[in-house]
């Protein structure tokens, strides 16, 4: 395929980061199911370079103001001028529903950037197209298998089918303040004893309290998952029957995470402390240390450029062995997707190397093929972090990152394990009481959606 230049140097400007991921399916699957019955073409569609595509294509984005997304439809539109483009920013908050309603009603988008958090309910619920037939197992003329880790490709399959199209990826590593750790000749923790005494050598407190250079410590599932994968642990047994985050893994992997508030090392992280990125600690330098994704190296230069150079990021320490949740952004198109070709073609473009590194040079965020993280743009050495090139370390991490399980009431049981996870954080509960509860609900909601 010929390549053509698609980002002009007038679109490059300042990162602005989309914000931290966030859960909430807050729909009746009952509702999405009907959908399952609307019609859809399953025919394979034309790459983005072959036949003039024709009609509309209609495109939902969640990505806000600095989407990589309406810059790739300029440069689209002048490979097919004959076909119309219906492009709809959807705010962050009510995407969900207007696409659960849109393909229910038989209004739905072509394309939309969906939350790979998400996807695993769409899935289960039977919504989202096959790609696999779509493509043919081929993307941009080149196998999809050789162009994503083996983690993305399991994140991007449900039951034997391609149900997404990964475009950004979230995967954690370690941030930490590397100037802290060079003036107290610190080395940087790979284990999770280490990762301990650290935080104990850089916290400074005042009368029992922490005052500067603590842990974020965030009640979620995502880091919760983290560090239960880390310990050997799952969050669902084999045949996603079963909660199984309640185990000795489990209970010890949250117990860790609260002794970082225990021992006074920690700063709890809630809704009631703002933002979850944490920015207003850092900048504040209450956080000197935080797990989180490629997405915080855009918001951290944006809101926090005083701080250049003191930031390096490393792998997240480990109990038995390296895990992360997987997530990011997936391009899905609908079962009754009304221009399917078009659709496909379009998520073709969004693939291609050059399209990809606008996902990084737009939103801040990482893309999710492997030919664009090994690009020299995110590759060579990164001023504010030292010098360093911290891509490579997200690459890494995505290599042993899990998906969320693929089962029809997986928003839920998320909120279930957020909520037991709070529970033990704040003390209201011991961990393995609090994931008790959890997994109680789990199992309850499990055999309903069975």
């Amino acid at each position: 395929m010929r390549c053509i230049r698609i980002i002009s140097e007038s679109y490059l400007r300042g990162v602005i980061m989309k914000g931290s991921r966030i859960t909430g399916l807050a729909v009746l699957a009952a509702v999405v199911l009907l959908a399952v019955s609307c019609g859809g073409s399953s025919k394979p569609a034309a790459t983005a370079s072959s036949a003039e595509l024709t009609g509309t294509l209609t495109v939902w984005d969640y990505y806000g103001a600095a989407t990589p997304i309406k810059p790739a439809i300029k440069a689209f539109k002048l490979l097919h001028p004959g076909l119309q483009i219906n492009y709809q920013a959807v705010d962050w908050d009510t995407f969900q529903q207007k696409f659960s309603v849109g393909v229910s009603s038989g209004a739905p988008p072509d394309i939309a950037t969906l939350d790979m958090t998400w996807v695993p309910t769409y899935a289960a619920q039977g919504v989202l197209a096959d790609v696999s037939k779509l493509s043919g197992g081929q993307l941009n003329g080149t196998p999809i298998d050789s162009q994503y880790t083996p983690g993305a490709l399991r994140a991007m399959t449900y039951q034997g089918r391609l149900v997404a199209m990964m475009y950004d990826f979230d995967a954690y590593a370690l941030y930490y303040r590397a100037d802290l750790f060079r003036q107290k000749g610190i080395a940087v923790p790979k284990t999770w004893a280490e990762f301990s005494a650290a935080a104990k050598q850089i916290a400074q407190s005042s009368g029992g309290k922490l005052t500067k250079y603590g842990f974020q410590v965030l009640p979620d599932t995502f880091h919760f998952a983290q560090l239960l994968y880390q310990n050997g642990g799952s969050i669902l047994d084999s045949g996603n029957t079963k909660a199984v985050f309640n185990s000795a893994a489990g209970v010890s992997a949250l117990e860790y995470m609260k002794s970082f508030l225990d021992d006074g090392t920690g700063v709890y992280w809630g809704p009631d402390q703002g933002d979850s990125t944490g920015i207003a600690g850092i900048k504040d330098q209450r956080i000197a240390m935080f797990l989180n994704g490629p997405y915080m190296m855009g918001i951290l230069k944006s809101s926090a450029p005083e701080q250049k150079g003191e930031w390096a990021v490393a792998p997240a320490p480990i109990s038995k062995q390296p895990g992360s949740y997987l997530g990011g952004t997936g391009l899905c198109i609908p079962v009754n997707a009304k221009n399917t070709a078009a659709a496909w073609a379009f998520a073709q473009f969004l693939l291609t190397p050059e399209q990809q590194l606008g996902v990084f040079k737009y939103a801040g965020a990482a893309p999710a093929t492997t030919a664009a993280l090994k690009s020299p743009l995110l590759t060579k050495p990164d001023p504010y972090f030292g010098g360093q090139a911290p891509f490579a370390v997200f690459l890494d991490a995505m290599a042993t990152a899990k998906p969320y399980p693929y089962v029809q009431s997986w928003d839920e049981i998320d909120r279930a394990i957020t909520d037991g996870v709070t529970s033990a954080l704040l003390g209201n509960q011991s961990a393995a009481d609090a994931l008790n509860g959890a997994a109680d609900r789990t199992n309850s909601l499990l055999a309903g959606s069975q």
